[in-house]
């Protein structure tokens, strides 16, 4: 018996300062994981909404020379980042009303559509961007009851300005500038020229992106 209580009592007095040493001691910290780096790399889809002008003298005829109005459509695209530049690429398509009526007359564009590229310089979540690619747009004349529709091509330029709001999610105000060609309305009645038309556009938009 006195070897066992001699054995623990050697045991207390040896541990008794390692316990003591370990009390001691502050607890050890993990270091907090680092937040994620947003990228802007991966595919988007989106809506947007906006208005558009034109001063073009369509028909050159003094008639339709101030076009104006609305539209809305939605916009599919892919950007990749390289360090703080990022490339992308973007089709998009809208449903518009830019018109004007004259005393029994109207022209209108009743949709846009555009497929370009982006090229941008990312700030962490804000992008700046310029664009650039192929614009179409859809003309509507309507005479006296009459009415006939043209696809106008053309090239479209512009720059925006995005911003990621949440982690998936973006929004954007985008400005546009399309250089449209002529197109030729009621050729089976002698034809009307429309000449080349310019149209300009400002639009907001919403993206959800897929990281």
């Amino acid at each position: 018996m006195r070897k066992v209580l001699g054995l623990v009592g050697a045991t207390l007095l040896f541990a008794g300062p390692a316990l003591a040493a370990d009390l001691g001691r502050p607890p050890a910290y993990k270091a907090a994981p680092l937040a994620p780096v947003f990228t802007w790399t991966g595919f988007y889809l989106g809506v947007h909404g906006g208005y558009g002008w034109s001063s073009s003298d369509v028909f050159g005829v003094g008639v339709f020379d101030s076009l104006k109005g609305g539209f809305g459509g939605g916009q599919i695209g892919y950007n990749y980042q390289i360090n703080n530049f990022v490339l992308g690429i973007e089709g998009d398509g809208a449903w518009a009303d830019i018109s004007q009526s004259f005393d029994g007359a109207s022209f209108k564009f009743d949709a846009l559509a555009s497929l370009r590229g982006r090229l941008g310089v990312a700030f962490g979540n804000t992008l700046l961007y310029g664009t650039a690619g192929g614009g179409w747009a859809h003309g509507k004349l309507d005479i006296l009851g009459l009415s006939d529709s043209q696809w106008h091509n053309g090239w479209t330029a512009g720059a925006g300005i995005e911003y990621a709001f949440l982690p998936n999610w973006s929004a954007k105000v985008e400005y546009l500038h399309y250089g449209l060609s002529s197109a030729t309305y009621f050729s089976s009645l002698g034809g009307a020229d429309s000449g080349k038309v310019d149209v300009d556009t400002i639009k907001v938009g919403i993206n959800y992106l897929f990281h």
